[in-house]
């Protein structure tokens, strides 16, 4: 029986090497790859090198090495796409799914110009298994046609290549997006917890609006840092949208949010600079000291917004409250939304998005 299950081990990996080996491998680096918060010189998978602003917190370090975020823009006629990409490391974490973490997903463009969901590249749950080689679509029409590659959102890329018919064409080409916009926050804009990157709430917003939104957003942290602030002053972006109140305390409001927006607003004055409120998620409903914290970070902050935005023109304050429908379904983990809750979250705020950046010479798709 041994040699049996051995010898058709054997077989499914000849058949997985012959079918590689019919495809003509280019690499990810020779197309246009997009998302970045600044572009790495060292790694062009990395959305930012953060060293350089002089951060010493270990996770904003590791996770500025991930993916999130980013996305390779390419054409081809082939009539089969495949991916090969390996990771850093294979650690699922037990509020997200291995996909989101690890795995791609592609769009194609439809002719009526949007993007429709085309396959998604699954992952193995193994900490031994680093590089996986998947077919994403085959039997396609040998006519020329858009991609767009959604990278992992919780993973550190070290290597990736497209696979297509060994004679058919394959070109970069330009992000479909205009105008970008750099997001600053939390875990749930890094983001957790969708079922895949293409459903992450930055890449459905810039396909909803048609604008670039950037993800420079770390879980955990996201607390109004002057090292955050520094690189958003930096950042080449149209507007900025901030969602940095989850993880602070309210005294770290109280003493931190003046000074920030004030760095960040002076740095872009004529563009927008949009602040959202953390949601009153699932565990507030029955916690009440978790209850009483969440209400006051509220209050700080709609008193010092209230100010902040009359002092600053081109600060903007949304509050939707219970964004996300308020019933506690909308999540994967009584904390972080799961896509219900992104899909309710980004019908509340897109219009409002969409508005402010209209004022301010940014045209978006019509909702």
């Amino acid at each position: 029986m041994k040699r049996v299950l051995l010898a058709m081990v054997a077989i499914a990996a000849t058949f997985a090497a012959t079918a590689a080996n019919d495809l003509k491998w280019v690499d990810g680096t020779s197309l246009n790859i997009y998302g970045h918060t600044l572009r790495n010189a060292q790694n062009p998978y990395s959305r930012i090198e953060v060293k350089p602003y002089g951060f010493t917190n270990k996770s904003i370090i590791r996770y500025s090495r991930y993916s999130s975020g980013l996305y390779v823009m390419f054409k081809t006629n082939s009539t089969r796409i495949a991916v090969e990409w390996s990771v850093a490391e294979s650690r699922v974490r037990d509020n997200m799914t291995p996909i989101v973490q690890m795995g791609v997903d592609l769009y194609a463009k439809e002719r009526g110009g949007e993007w429709r969901f085309a396959a998604v590249g699954r992952v193995k749950t193994s900490p031994k298994v680093t590089t996986y080689n998947r077919r994403l679509v085959s039997n396609m029409e040998q006519t020329e046609k858009e991609f767009m590659l959604y990278l992992p959102l919780w993973s550190e890329i070290t290597d990736l290549k497209i696979g297509v018919d060994k004679d058919a064409t394959i070109e970069a080409i330009p992000s479909p997006y205009k105008h970008r916009v750099v997001t600053y926050g939390t875990s749930t804009l890094h983001a957790a917890s969708p079922s895949r990157p293409g459903l992450a709430p930055l890449a459905r917003l810039s396909r909803m609006l048609g604008v670039d939104f950037v993800n420079f957003s770390y879980s955990g942290q996201g607390k109004m840092e002057p090292e955050s602030a520094e690189v958003l002053a930096d950042c080449k972006t149209d507007a900025i949208i901030c969602y940095c109140f989850g993880n602070t305390s309210p005294q770290q409001i109280e003493e931190r949010v003046d000074g920030f927006v004030e760095s960040v607003a002076k740095a872009h004055p004529d563009k927008a600079i949009i602040f959202l409120p953390p949601l009153l998620n699932g565990k507030n409903l029955l916690d009440l000291k978790k209850r009483e914290r969440a209400i006051a970070k509220r209050e700080i902050l709609n008193r010092k917004m209230h100010i902040l935005t009359k002092k600053f023109k081109n600060v903007y304050y949304i509050d939707i409250p219970d964004a996300d429908g308020g019933d506690a379904e909308a999540s994967i983990d009584n904390s972080h939304p799961n896509d219900l809750g992104f899909d309710r979250i980004l019908k509340s705020y897109a219009p409002k998005i969409a508005k402010i950046l209209k004022k301010h010479g940014i045209k978006t798709n019509k909702l």
